[in-house]
């Protein structure tokens, strides 16, 4: 998942200088690894290709990763990251869907394995669970192109697009069962 959001626009946006990226990635993404072992699925393709993270939400609110993920954050990665992503998270928390569905925080693929359909495997195989479960599912495209390949598997982007400060905007997406 480091490798795979290096050159992420929301990524540069939580972590602006590079070196600092590289080296605070492993334990940023790691906090949500635990996060969804804990309360979500988590899906690997091959041997570290790529893994999709899923959680779901039950229509009350935003998947609850509450105060303690921030700490957590804020510990492994420094203050200022941390704050940069409390900003995302709350847009996030802000426009997040209340129907029930399954939640996508992240799909990653590692960049030596882009264009290889490792993304859409991914993807088709939680998707089939929730088309024969009849859930639907939500995430937050973090590039067009990003969006693009979600489109392609059902998503509809909404009509409004999360506009970070000085930042990229994140396309929101949903998906009701096939």
């Amino acid at each position: 998942m480091a490798e795979a959001f290096m050159r992420d626009p929301v990524s540069e946006w939580i972590f602006p200088d590079e070196e600092h990226r590289a080296e605070a990635h492993p334990a940023f993404f790691g906090e949500f690894v635990g996060l969804v072992l804990e309360a979500g699925e988590v899906y690997l393709a091959g041997e570290g290709a790529g893994v999709t993270l899923w959680l779901p939400a039950d229509g009350s609110d935003e998947p609850d990763e509450g105060p303690d993920l921030l700490q957590a954050l804020e510990a492994a990665v420094g203050a200022d990251a941390a704050k940069r992503f409390a900003v995302l998270d709350g847009l996030m928390a802000a426009n997040h869907p209340s129907e029930p569905h399954w939640y996508l925080p992240f799909i990653a693929v590692h960049p030596d394995q882009h264009s290889k359909g490792v993304g859409s495997a991914l993807l088709r195989h939680k998707l089939a669970q929730l088309d024969e479960a009849g859930s639907a599912a939500y995430l937050e495209a973090s590039s067009p192109r990003n969006a693009a390949l979600y489109k392609r598997h059902g998503f509809a982007a909404s009509s409004s697009t999360l506009d970070l400060p000085d930042g990229p905007s994140l396309y929101p997406m949903w998906r009701n069962p096939a």
